[in-house]
C-alpha cells in the first residue's frame, strides 16, 4: 500500500506541473498558483543559504571570536540592501562598487586561464604529436587551427575586411555558424530531457497508485477553463464590436 505522504507528494507534483504547462493555453489562477509558490519556495531556499551558509559562519561566528575585521565586508554586503529605501539609496553605490571590482579582479584572471591560454594550448597541442595521430585525427587538428585563425580574422577589426582578409573572416562565420547551431541543439536537448522527465512523472502519476493524480486535476483544469470560458462577460471593445 502506497504510503499518504507519497500520495500526497505525487498529487502536488502533478497538480504544480500541470499548473505550470496550463500557461501554454492562457494565463489563468492556476499558474499564478504555482508560480507565486515556485517563487516564494526559491526565495526562501535561498535566504536559509545566505543565513546558515554564509552570515552565521563568516559573519556572527568570526564576531562572537573578536574577530572585527569582518565589519568591513559585512556592512558593505548590508549596504547593497539600502536601495530600496530611497532616502540612503545612495549608500548601495560603495557595495556595487567593491562587489563589481572584487568580481572583475577575480574574473579576468580565470577568464584568461579558461577562455584564452587553455583555448590556444588545446589548438597548438594536438600539433606536437602528428607522428602517432591517425589520418582523421590529423585532419580534425587541423580543421580545429583553422577555424580558429579565421574566427580570429573574424574579429581582427584593425585591418579593413577586405580582399584575402574578408574570405578568410568569411569562412570564420561559417564556423561560428555550427558552432552557434550546435550550442543551441545542446540546450533545445537539455531541455527536452526535462520536459520528458515531467511528462514521464505525469504518467507514472497517472496509475492507481496515486489515486489518478494527474487525470483528475487536469479534468478539474479543462472543466474550469470550460465554465469560465462560456461565463465570461464580453470585454466593452467585444461588445461594441457586436
Amino acid at each position: 500500500m502506497t504510503e499518504p505522504w507519497m500520495i500526497a507528494g505525487a498529487w502536488l507534483a502533478a497538480g504544480l506541473t500541470i499548473f505550470l504547462f496550463s500557461f501554454l493555453y492562457r494565463d489563468n489562477p492556476f499558474f499564478k498558483i504555482a508560480e507565486h509558490l515556485y517563487l516564494g519556495a526559491g526565495m526562501g531556499w535561498w535566504f536559509q543559504v545566505y543565513m546558515f551558509n554564509i552570515w552565521k559562519p563568516k559573519v556572527w561566528e568570526p564576531l562572537m571570536a573578536h574577530q572585527w575585521g569582518v565589519i568591513i565586508p559585512a556592512v558593505l554586503g548590508l549596504s547593497l540592501v539600502t536601495q530600496f529605501i530611497p532616502k540612503i539609496s545612495w549608500l548601495s553605490r560603495y557595495g556595487f562598487t567593491f562587489l563589481m571590482g572584487y568580481g572583475a579582479g577575480l574574473a579576468v584572471p580565470a577568464g584568461l586561464s579558461t577562455d584564452f591560454m587553455n583555448q590556444i594550448a588545446g589548438t597548438i597541442r594536438p600539433f606536437s604529436a602528428l607522428a602517432s595521430m591517425t589520418p582523421f585525427a590529423i585532419f580534425n587538428s587541423l580543421l580545429i587551427a583553422l577555424g580558429v585563425v579565421c574566427v580570429l580574422f573574424y574579429f581582427f577589426f584593425s585591418v579593413e575586411h577586405k580582399g584575402s582578409v574578408k574570405k578568410v573572416s568569411n569562412v570564420g562565420i561559417y564556423f561560428l555558424m555550427v558552432y552557434f547551431g550546435a550550442a543551441f541543439g545542446n540546450t533545445v536537448m537539455a531541455r527536452f530531457s526535462l520536459l520528458y522527465g515531467r511528462f514521464d512523472d505525469l504518467a507514472s502519476f497517472s496509475s492507481r497508485g496515486s489515486f489518478y493524480a494527474t487525470q483528475i486535476i487536469l479534468a478539474v483544469m479543462v472543466l474550469y477553463f470550460l465554465v469560465t470560458g462560456f461565463t465570461k462577460k464580453p470585454q466593452q471593445g467585444e461588445e461594441e464590436a457586436h
